[in-house]
């Protein structure tokens, strides 16, 4: 009984909360998604890319109409795709999703869906697998899982597995398990300051132990090659900020795609893009292969200039899309608006990192877009002052960290740094850490275990550490 209502619970999350938007093909370049179909606002429909997602082709818009599809995996066989609807329902075609060629496989199954590393092989979440394209199922035991199903995913070593869960009544948390034995067994050996309710989905990389995790509600993307033991945050999409629908692995060594959806004014505006890296995820190139309507709108900005020495004038340029007609700039992200004009100039009189924020808006669209950190005033603007002033150098380790992290500071001439400053992503300030001197006179060392000035740990993400003389910084992520 037991296990029966936990799977209950697996069904009702996964359905309302979380499906795959986007996935892999069996050949390098070929990824499958759904988006907003041509011909009608309401309906969605299958796309297929053999270039990287720079074209793509609908191939199906009838059974996407027609079956209410929330997940869609491809099989390591050419031209095998499976999709799975709210009701349970399991689709196989074996001729690259063309409409026609789908066929009823089965029902009970979870939108939770992973595939592609073996022919045939077919994950219904963690409870059961097929080996046959869907046809019969395996049940699997998952001990050791507990509470609800976030999200699923296999590693390209067999028997390997993953999934991302909450906890019932833990609202800060989310808890990512690994199995050996195709779910057979499930360990905790990671956790996530996330939400409960935040949505995670993850995907797994072309090496074994190679993961991707994207937070959705944060727009913070993850990496991890060492089947989750540690996690490296490898990007945070704010500016613009991205309306993400989904991510997948690729077929080549750090490749990764984002699927990235605009459906606004009541649907009339309908826009996919395709966000493609090869260095895991720190560099995309985009593509727009579906396009249907007048131009989507959303914030962006640029500036000129990023470093300099005060006063430190800076050009920032509007690069929204969709015509905005509406600006509100934020220049050092203190929530009170400095300028109402397009593009701004702006003179930061003070040293330190300034993050900025433009908010934007186009008839009933409002949205914003922010970098953190992104202006870097300080006296050190050039090679020869730096000399004058003595050279330094932040280094931490490990990084990410967990319970704790080394930080030394190195510089060229026998002077006191004093201390270490830590800010957080908007800029705000969270602790300030003595620095003590080693047996060589250039060399400071200190140790931070990730607690704010009045000792409470703070939450997993990106930090930035600044030195004394604010003429080094070094960013450190902490995950609990």
């Amino acid at each position: 009984m037991k296990k029966l209502i936990l799977i209950a619970c697996l069904l009702s999350l996964s359905i309302f909360s979380f499906s795959q938007q986007i996935t892999r093909g069996p050949d390098i370049g070929e990824i499958y998604f759904l988006g907003p179909a041509a011909t009608d606002v309401l309906y969605g429909a299958i796309y297929r890319s053999i270039d990287f997602g720079v074209t793509a082709v609908c191939v199906d818009s009838i059974s996407a109409m027609s079956h209410d599809i929330s997940s869609i995996v491809a099989d390591k066989t050419q031209g095998s795709l499976y999709f799975v609807t709210l009701f349970e329902d399991l689709y196989y075609s074996n001729n690259f999703g063309i409409q026609g060629s789908w066929i009823l496989r089965n029902g009970e199954v979870y939108v939770d869906l992973a595939s592609g590393r073996n022919e045939g092989e077919l994950f219904n979440a963690i409870v059961s697998h097929s080996e046959d394209y869907g046809v019969s199922f395996i049940n699997h035991s998952f001990n050791g899982f507990f509470g609800s199903l976030k999200d699923v995913e296999i590693d390209n070593s067999n028997n390997i597995g993953y999934c991302i869960g909450e906890s019932f009544g833990v609202a800060d948390t989310q808890y990512f398990f690994i199995t050996y034995d195709n779910y057979e067994n499930l360990e905790v050996i990671n956790k996530f300051n996330f939400a409960s309710d935040e949505l995670t989905e993850i995907s797994r990389g072309q090496q074994a132990g190679e993961l991707f995790l994207i937070n959705k509600n944060t727009n913070l993307l993850y990496f991890t090659d060492d089947y989750g033991q540690t996690w490296d945050l490898k990007n945070s999409f704010t500016c613009p900020i991205l309306p993400i629908e989904g991510i997948t692995g690729g077929r080549q060594d750090g490749e990764i795609y984002l699927l990235v959806v605009y459906r606004q004014f009541m649907g009339f505006v309908r826009h996919v893009y395709i966000h493609h890296s090869l260095d895991y995820g720190e560099t995309f190139t985009v593509y727009h292969p579906v396009s249907i309507g007048n131009d989507p709108v959303y914030a962006n900005f640029e500036a000129g200039d990023t470093l300099g020495k005060p006063p430190f004038e800076v050009q920032f340029t509007d690069l929204s899309s969709g015509g905005l007609g509406y600006w509100e700039w934020d220049f050092n992200n203190d929530g009170i608006t400095d300028s109402y004009q397009q593009n701004p100039i702006f003179i930061y009189n003070d040293t330190g990192y300034f993050s900025v924020e433009l908010k934007g808006s186009y008839s009933v669209i409002t949205d914003s877009a922010i970098r953190y950190n992104y202006i870097h005033v300080t006296n050190l603007t050039n090679v020869s002052e730096a000399e004058q002033q003595g050279n330094v150098n932040l280094a931490c380790f490990p990084n990410p960290f967990n319970e704790n992290v080394t930080i030394t500071l190195t510089s060229t001439v026998d002077d006191d740094p004093g201390y270490i400053t830590i800010f957080d992503v908007s800029g705000l300030f969270v602790n300030e850490i003595k620095l003590e001197k080693t047996s060589n006179k250039y060399e400071y060392i200190t140790n931070w275990d990730g607690g704010n000035q009045d000792g409470n740990k703070v939450k997993q993400g990106v930090y930035y550490l600044l030195s004394k003389n604010k003429s080094s910084s070094i960013k450190i992520v902490l995950i609990n």
